[in-house]
């Protein structure tokens, strides 16, 4: 079996997380990666991966909690995006310095979407951040970038999993790795405290949009049945990128395929970078007794 890898990275918000855990596990088992291509948080991982500095990110993205993640947005109430989406990137920057894309220690491609064109745009040169602030411009939550005369936003818009853009050397294995997966996830895992707790982060989040759309804020509670702002909108993005990344697969069946529930937590949960980077290590660890079983069956 080759120990090459060519790391596809999906689209996914907190739960991108996971990427982490997945490329320790890989690097555990003795595998190399040659290249990565990443969308969104996919990209941003990636990324910084690629630019040696994941080590970093996970210190720093383990030290978030709750209180810190909001401190990271730099609210903009505009009628592009609840936030500027700035302030998070000074913050990694600090940690680890920007670098051109080309000049990376593994090759990299960042996929973003050009609003005007309606395509794809593969950032594969110049700056690292730049490339990562357009790739994750969540629509409507972080304002767009713009880029040569282009308003860029979320790569996942059009390819959540950008497995046709891989760099792909001979004798690499594909690894592309989904954390939109529609899986089933044990939510008996999640205790009372943390359940009562995320409903109160996400109470926190539908006051903003409301402010933001200059509507009267009323309470949440458990009894009210309707969809908050977020999660109408997480929900139709996800049954639109369901399909692409369906139909993504199917055309570009990568050899090996890590999936990670999208119900471990909500895009926003930036605050559970360590139980995320410890699901994607289990999550390869499945894919990756499905793999040898299937190996060991055509042999």
């Amino acid at each position: 079996m080759s120990k090459s890898v060519a790391l596809v990275l999906s689209s996914g918000g907190a739960r991108g997380y996971a990427h982490m855990g997945v490329i320790e596990a890989l690097e555990s088992h003795g595998f190399s990666i040659s290249s990565v291509t990443g969308c969104s948080m996919g990209a941003v991982v990636g990324g910084l991966y690629a630019a040696g500095g994941m080590d970093k990110l996970k210190e720093w993205a383990c030290s978030l909690e709750r209180k810190d993640v909001f401190k990271l947005y730099d609210f903009a109430f505009s009628s592009q995006g609840l936030i500027r989406g700035e302030r998070v990137f000074k913050q990694i920057e600090s940690h680890i310095p920007d670098r051109n894309i080309e000049d990376l220690d593994i090759p990299f491609k960042a996929l973003a979407t050009d609003l005007n064109a309606q395509k794809e745009i593969v950032f594969t040169h110049g700056s690292l951040y730049r490339a990562l602030r357009a790739s994750s411009s969540i629509p409507a939550v972080v304002m767009p970038t713009e880029f040569e005369n282009m308003e860029l936003l979320d790569g996942g818009i059009l390819n959540p999993l950008p497995i046709n853009f891989v760099n792909k050397k001979e004798g690499d294995l594909i690894v592309a790795v989904d954390v939109n997966a529609k899986i089933p996830y044990d939510e008996s895992r999640r205790s009372k405290k943390e359940i009562a707790e995320d409903r109160k982060y996400k109470m926190i989040l539908e006051n903003l949009a409301n402010k933001w759309f200059k509507k009267e804020n009323h309470p949440m509670n458990s009894s009210n049945k309707k969809l908050g702002f977020f999660d109408l909108m997480m929900k139709s993005i996800d049954m639109m990128q369901d399909r692409i990344t369906d139909n993504m697969i199917e055309q570009h069946p990568p050899d090996l395929l890590v999936q990670i529930s999208r119900s471990v937590c909500s895009t926003f949960d930036y605050y559970k970078a360590t139980q995320l980077i410890e699901e994607g290590k289990q999550a390869f660890e499945i894919a990756m007794e499905k793999y040898l079983i299937s190996e060991n069956a055509k042999n």
